[in-house]
């Protein structure tokens, strides 16, 4: 009876948890959702209101399939679809009142269709669209049934409303950019942790589960990549977005720093592996090192997460204390005596910290000066820092 209670949980359990996650699906798709009803409501008024058509089914269409562009050079991409739209339903217009509609037809319409394209223009979504639009004519919405040139007018309408709409109903660039560094850093965080505790337990089963999981993290850096570049775009779209044009630009410097992180992140733990396997240990500094900046990322990681910028001005200034002495930490003394790879995990180690301390808004060269040098010439000397309470 107890089993069967216990299995009745954890059943709710995993409803409750996919239900959870249906309904955050839901609301990080409210603001598309809004997008696509009211251009696609738009977009037929527009047809049939103002430019007379009855049956304007190009119109919605084509303003839903622009709105659901993502990325970088999304107003780029929405000319090329709408531009393959019009110029496939116009075409295929003309084609099917003149041969009609048949197998032999489909074949002429998409051979045209392609081969216009391809002389239009070189872009692939200009080709997909004509070919697209061609094969809807010449299949389900033969010119006989009404419409005429009129649905190549239609397509034109839908993309420009499409346009229009992502310039004056935008998503919000900064949220989505700053959720997507807050996964990336808890990532590096959750790896880092493993890979320092896997190191003190000498685990290399430990150590090649967190390789394979920061290895799959691809798809996430990817989409860092492309909430940035979708959010600079927006950010010189839209009038209502010029004002967070600077910390949209500010975001997107840290881009490069986050995706350094989590390759060098990547390398720590492959070395970290071949040590193991060869029996071979680091110091406990060097782990010590490694708990600490897991530590500092996912206290980054939260920050982004939380989207305050009131919070960011008081825990930053800690957090790169909090790395200035980690930088301090990390001279060749701590790996002296051990194994080639003890020495790459520490040189990792280092260069984590300078992509840390520029996420914090340090440039490249002052945080690089902050590592205690391990040349005799160093290209940017240690800075001179002392704490207020070392002053006193």
């Amino acid at each position: 009876m107890a089993k069967k209670k216990l299995g009745t949980i954890a059943r709710l359990h995993e409803i409750d948890t996919s239900l959870r996650n249906r309904l955050i699906r839901v609301r990080s798709r409210v603001m598309f959702i809004l997008q696509s009803a009211i251009g696609a409501g738009v977009a037929f008024w527009f047809a049939v209101e103002v430019a007379g058509h009855p049956q304007p089914f190009f119109a919605p269409m084509a303003c839903v399939i622009i709105l659901g562009l993502s990325g970088g050079d999304r107003v780029k991409r929405a000319t090329e679809l709408t531009l393959g739209c019009a110029l496939g339903v116009g075409l295929g217009d003309l084609l099917v009142m003149q041969i009609g509609s048949g197998y032999w037809q489909i074949f002429l319409v998409v051979l045209a269709a392609l081969t216009v394209a391809s002389f239009v223009s070189k872009a692939p979504l200009v080709s997909n669209q004509m070919a697209v639009g061609g094969i809807l004519i010449a299949t389900i919405l033969p010119p006989s049934e009404g419409g005429g040139l009129d649905r190549m007018v239609d397509a034109l309408i839908g993309g420009v409303v499409g346009i229009l709409v992502i310039a004056l109903l935008p998503s919000s660039p900064l949220r989505a950019g700053r959720q997507e560094v807050a996964n990336v850093l808890g990532i590096v965080s959750s790896v880092l942790d493993d890979v320092a505790d896997a190191l003190r337990r000498q685990d290399s089963r430990a150590l090649d589960q967190a390789l394979r999981a920061i290895r799959n993290s691809q798809t996430d850096v990817d989409k860092l990549k492309t909430a940035a570049s979708s959010g600079k775009e927006q950010a010189t779209l839209s009038p209502f977005l010029w004002s967070n044009r600077g910390r949209i630009r500010s975001l997107f410097r840290i881009l490069s720093p986050v995706d350094n992180s989590i390759r060098n992140s990547r390398v720590l733990a492959r070395r970290a592996l071949v040590l193991t396997q060869d029996g071979d240990e680091v110091s406990t500094d060097q782990i010590e090192v490694i708990e600490e900046i897991a530590a500092i990322a996912l206290s980054l990681s939260d920050l982004y997460e939380r989207h305050r910028e009131i919070s960011e001005a008081t825990e930053i200034p800690e957090l790169v204390r909090r790395l200035r002495h980690l930088g301090a930490r990390v001279g060749t003394d701590i790996a002296e005596g051990r194994v080639l790879s003890a020495q790459v995990i520490l040189a990792q180690s280092r260069s984590i910290i300078v992509d840390l301390l520029q996420i914090c808004g340090m440039s490249r060269e002052s945080s690089v000066a902050v590592l205690v040098p391990t040349s005799d010439s160093p290209a940017y000397p240690p800075e001179v820092w002392v704490e207020e309470d070392e002053e006193a």
